[in-house]
């Protein structure tokens, strides 16, 4: 058996062995501006449930019975990920949730700026993707970029994947409610 300090010891931090675990009975988690690996910033993710197991090293989280799960994006989170993105090169993004939609306003340049305004839909795929589909798309002056916009969402699709978010995730639902997306689910063992 190893004699002297526990901080010096291998696979100790201080004394405490480095692949500890922390159990928890019920758990609720608020976490704000959360940066998915693609680049989309989500607004605020809940989870909550019991039976939540955390372990150091490697970091991991498990459930050991089904949580509920709301992930919410809003409308500027959206807006400044497709500017960032600038698809198809269209630039200035605006995003409205409403009516069960995105309605999306961009600029195209070609010589002139040429306002474009679209409407999406979202789906839910597996219960692990979220989608964007393009319902239609208007553009000043009757330019048709329909074909070249559907390409560019091709592109992001999908827009959140549950493989990216805290935990075992399964998207049930989608809305869109006035300011943002809100995807309701459930984490797994």
């Amino acid at each position: 058996m190893p004699h002297g300090d526990p901080a010096l010891l291998p696979g100790t931090l201080n004394g405490v062995s480095e692949n500890q675990t922390l159990d928890v009975g019920e758990f609720k988690a608020h976490l704000r501006d959360v940066r998915l690996p693609m680049g989309l910033n989500v607004d605020d993710v809940r989870l909550a449930g019991r039976g939540l197991r955390l372990q150091r090293k490697p970091f991991e989280a498990q459930v050991s019975e089904p949580g509920d799960l709301e992930v919410f994006v809003s409308e500027g989170s959206l807006a400044d990920f497709l500017n960032r993105l600038a698809p198809a090169g269209l630039t200035n993004f605006s995003i409205d949730a409403r009516d069960g939609k995105l309605h999306v306003r961009a600029t195209k340049v070609v010589l002139l700026p040429i306002p474009a305004t679209a409407v999406c839909t979202l789906r839910v795929v597996n219960q692990q993707q979220l989608f964007v589909d393009l319902e239609s798309v208007e553009v000043a002056g009757g330019a048709s970029i329909k074909t070249l916009i559907q390409s560019q969402l091709d592109r992001i699709n999908p827009l959140v994947d549950a493989a990216d978010l805290p935990l075992q995730a399964k998207i049930d639902r989608v809305t869109v409610e006035n300011g943002g997306v809100v995807l309701r689910g459930t984490v797994s063992p």
